[in-house]
């Protein structure tokens, strides 16, 4: 597969012009006919001859419920506990294996449109989940949910992570497991599974207060002391995080995701992602589930997070765009021998001329819908509106009968 007269977004925070090729699953050349320096704010080759074409590396959704595309806008207007035990439990509780095959295909399917080459995970049915990713080719790491009080579920979260090589370990949260839980998973994991942990982690002053109460400790650092973070992995929200927590983030390698929409729909705050930053800690950002967003949409997500913090800090020197970028594309790149995962954006579009500074572009004005290709590991899986490999018009009939006996 090749792709001409393209600009591209580079690793080193450039932006070049020229032509990408695949082979298999990698890229296998990049050849640049004109290389400009960030430095230069407005390159004299981009305004002469400006691109209709912009690949850049493939956006990584860090947090999500994929198949709550099943309950999309549901209990808006709820604060957070009320949400999940009024609007959404409830629904969940009725929700069967093939009703997640459904939710799932159908939130990939928006992702792949979106530019969206890969997402971290976190929903029951975890077999279902991961067979319906599979069949759309979206990149997934998902995970069995850990909750102490489902007999069987410890046992079940260390065989189904020992089945499946790209799952990582999990807890839904500290509020919704015990300290003798969340150990026996940590030995587990530092001795036999070696995995990434995916976790809620001070997403309301609520919970952290709680925890605060419960254990003399914030939820990080109670997770921390019982081994969890011990293999690293992605700690989703932090809205109400300590400096010392991100100093925990930090050393135990664990990446904060920063869910912007999510938060702001349910109340909980901003997490501080400047002072994350500042004190070390790798950010990264996420959608959530479509009932608390209501999209998989990571380009809003640039924007809002963007935004949020200049706002926050008064200061437009907050959080660059290429900060941004990187953040949402969580180690993608354009180099060879990388994967091919990458999208696509039409820069011919009205919001998205002049092409003057492109990288402001990515972040201020594009939207998901200005994808018009997506590649995963080589292979085209979205194309102008369509999906060469699957049948969407069969999914999308599918998700509407699910949705109909869910809430019949």
């Amino acid at each position: 597969m090749k792709f001409e007269n393209v600009a591209l977004l580079l690793p080193n925070r450039t932006v070049g012009f020229g032509s990408l090729e695949t082979e298999g699953p990698c890229i296998s050349k990049i050849d640049l006919i004109s290389h400009p320096s960030f430095l230069i704010p407005h390159p004299s080759s981009l305004i002469s001859h400006p691109p209709f074409l912009l690949i850049l590396p493939g956006l990584v959704n860090c947090h999500g419920h994929t198949a709550m595309t099943l309950v999309r806008g549901v209990g808006g207007g709820l604060p957070l506990q009320r949400w999940l035990e009024e609007a959404i439990f409830p629904v969940e509780a009725k929700m069967t294996a093939d009703d997640i095959r459904a939710g799932v295909r159908w939130g990939a399917l928006e992702m792949l449109a979106g530019g969206t080459t890969q997402v971290i995970d976190m929903y029951d049915f975890p077999d279902a989940g991961e067979a319906a990713f599979d069949e759309i080719g979206l990149k997934a790491s998902v995970s069995r949910v850990g909750l102490s009080f489902v007999p069987g579920r410890l046992a079940d979260c260390i065989a189904f992570t020992r089945a499946h090589p790209r799952a990582h370990v999990c807890i839904h949260s500290e509020y919704l497991t015990d300290e003798p839980f969340c150990r026996a998973l940590a030995e587990a994991n530092n001795h036999e599974l070696k995995r990434p942990v995916h976790v809620h982690v001070s997403e309301t002053e609520k919970e952290h207060r709680d925890c605060l109460a419960r254990h003399g400790k914030t939820p990080v650092a109670y997770l921390a002391a019982t081994g969890l973070f011990d293999c690293g992995g992605f700690a989703a929200h932090g809205v109400w995080c300590t400096d010392d927590d991100f100093r925990i983030l930090k050393e135990k390698n664990v990446v904060l995701v920063h869910n912007p929409s999510s938060n702001m729909k349910l109340g909980s705050g901003f997490a501080r992602v400047p002072r994350a930053l500042e004190l070390g800690v790798k950010v990264a950002l996420g959608t959530d589930g479509c009932a608390s967003n209501d999209n998989l949409d990571l380009f809003e997500e640039m924007h809002l997070a963007s935004l949020i913090h200049k706002g926050l800090a008064k200061d437009p020197t907050v959080l660059s765009p290429w900060d941004v970028i990187e953040m949402a594309t969580c180690g993608n790149r354009l180099a060879v021998g990388a994967p091919a995962d990458f999208c696509v954006v039409d820069l011919s579009r009205l919001h998205l001329r002049p092409t003057l500074d492109i990288p402001n572009l990515v972040v201020h004005s594009m939207h998901a819908s200005d994808v018009v290709r997506t590649v995963v590991d080589g292979r085209l899986l979205y194309d102008r509106g369509t999906f060469p490999s699957v049948d969407a018009d069969r999914m999308r009939r599918d998700l509407d009968a699910r949705v109909r006996r869910l809430f019949s």
